[in-house]
């Protein structure tokens, strides 16, 4: 049975963010085969008090604000921790961001105990984590998203149970650019699409600048080879599926998925609109079907 301070630790954790809960992480444009200059990075940041998660596979939590500091704990993709303070903002390996001093959520933690502190680089932390069926074994994965050093989202699952150290699977998608061609990067939102409403459990990822410009919803399922479900076992998260649009008046183009669960397909249809001559505008109208298959919705030929 769950004890009380596990039970709330889990609903916690399962709670989605704020619908205007978003990551970013962005830089400008350098010169041709130039590193983007550190001081044009920008990226999202976390307030005192807020809690946020750990991203990725294993991270250190160090005794001060610097990437050889002495290690304080090793913490796990998923662990939950509370913003304390915001340190400096520095140059890490190939990321540009800020070092934030946290405490260590931990629902086993004696009552009255006090939490562990310490400091980790902000690209380590994201405000999604996800823990579902994902892969339709009966046991929770944990899902989270932080962005890359080529400024791509990078989802990350956990298979809890599986034996370490082979215990997450990662895949990199594409974000729409903030800047419209001029930059790297942008923002990225992340939420669950439950397995009745598609099918199968889906990690939706939403790339929208607020402003002119691409915008790219990408769907990225977990399943293990073979459609096997297996407890304990390390699956493989994939892209599923892309859909592209683009907001630049007069021209644009939208789209719209749709999932068909029974039948286990993914309905996108895309609307074009673009300005000709003399303000005339033309519009195309195009439904295109996908399959599930693998992992994957593959388009298919529908008489």
């Amino acid at each position: 049975m769950m004890t009380p301070s596990a039970l709330l630790l889990s609903l916690f954790l399962t709670q989605e963010p704020d619908s205007e809960t978003v990551l970013e992480y962005r830089a400008a444009m350098a010169e041709e085969g130039a590193a983007p200059a550190p001081e044009s990075f920008e990226f999202t940041a976390f307030a005192a008090g807020q809690t946020v998660y750990l991203g990725v596979d294993e991270g250190n939590l160090r005794a001060n604000a610097a990437a050889d500091a002495a290690v304080v704990q090793t913490l796990m993709l998923g662990t939950p921790v509370k913003v304390v303070k915001a340190g400096t903002r520095a140059k890490v390996g190939e990321y540009v961001n800020t070092w934030y001093q946290v405490a260590v959520v931990d629902a086993k933690a004696p009552a009255g105990a006090a939490p562990v502190t310490g400091w980790v680089f902000g690209n380590t932390l994201t405000p999604f984590r996800i823990e579902a069926d994902l892969d339709g074994d009966g046991e929770m994965e944990v899902a989270t998203v932080v962005m890359s050093n080529e400024f791509k989202a990078r989802v990350r699952v956990l298979e809890p149970n599986a034996k370490p150290p082979r215990r997450v699977s990662s895949v990199d998608v594409q974000v729409a650019s903030t800047a419209y061609g001029e930059g790297h990067g942008g923002p990225v939102k992340m939420r669950l699409v439950p397995a009745k409403k598609a099918g199968v459990a889906l990690l939706e990822l939403e790339s929208t600048p607020e402003r002119c410009g691409d915008f790219i919803t990408t769907y990225v399922s977990y399943t293990q080879a073979d459609g096997k479900k297996a407890k304990g076992v390390l699956g493989k998260a994939k892209l599923a599926l892309e859909a592209a649009g683009l907001s630049d008046a007069p021209n644009f183009s939208t789209f719209k998925v749709a999932f068909q669960a029974a039948a286990k397909e993914a309905v996108v249809t895309r609307k074009t609109v673009e300005e000709e001559e003399e303000g005339k505008a033309w519009t195309v109208t195009a439904r295109e079907v996908y399959q599930w298959n693998d992992g994957v919705f593959t388009k298919v030929k529908k008489p």
